[in-house]
């Protein structure tokens, strides 16, 4: 939530200078906070709908998908937490990303390139580590940055690019990393998945600037770091 109150916080100060500017402090600040309720507002209980609606993912149909939703009922129950639900992305690059506010109102999206890609074990290992994300409440930063973030980053890159790392956690992907072969008890599964993604065209075709930091394979850290840590463990 720091993120929605620094947010906030930068409508409420732009808008009481405007109206300084203006001779309208008090107009300015009064703005300025409603404006802020909104954004705040949105941001929270819409963020998750505008990151699949930019990844283009659909809900993956049960029949169509058995092994995926399989491997998502089974993982759910050994991490203790509701089936999220389940997207896929039509689209030959071997990605995926959780996203959501908590793990009630979460889900995980997935390409087509990676269900092919992948054998059970491996998916097994990408789906405990998108779990993973949820579990240690570390969806919420990251799907909020979506909105906050992302967006402007579209508009105005050099200076809201480099907040995303920052915003998200630079060791977000690697703690879910680790937590990910708690789940399965098998961390050659996640180490295959990764070497594969990290080999593999990782580049969706409706790739945004807004959810780029939502895929397992973003950069933050480098994928042949995780890959070590996992092989430390």
């Amino acid at each position: 939530m720091e993120l929605v109150a620094g947010a906030a916080l930068v409508v409420v100060v732009v808008a009481t200078v405007v109206g300084a500017v203006l001779g309208l402090v008090l107009v300015g600040l009064a703005i300025g906070v409603v404006l802020a309720a909104v954004v705040a507002i949105a941001a929270y209980s819409r963020s998750e709908a505008l990151a699949l609606r930019l990844a283009h993912a659909q809900p993956a149909d049960p029949e169509r998908f058995a092994r995926l939703h399989n491997l998502v009922e089974g993982l759910v129950i050994a991490a203790g937490l509701p089936k999220p639900a389940v997207y896929v992305v039509d689209d030959a690059a071997a990605n995926a990303f959780a996203t959501g506010r908590d793990s009630r109102h979460a889900a995980i999206v997935v390409t087509t390139g990676l269900l092919e890609m992948l054998n059970r074990v491996e998916l097994e290992g990408v789906l405990a580590q998108q779990l993973s994300q949820i579990k240690n409440d570390e969806v919420l930063p990251s799907t909020l940055a979506v909105s906050l973030i992302g967006l402007p980053a579209m508009v105005v890159p050099p200076l809201f690019a480099s907040l995303v790392p920052r915003a998200v956690g630079r060791e977000r992907e690697s703690a879910a990393d680790v937590t990910a072969v708690t789940l399965t008890r098998y961390p050659p599964g996640l180490i295959s998945a990764l070497e594969k993604i990290e080999a593999a065209s990782t580049v969706v075709r409706f790739n945004s600037r807004a959810i780029a930091h939502l895929w397992i394979a973003s950069p933050y850290p480098p994928m042949h770091e995780r890959i070590r840590v996992l092989k430390e463990l």
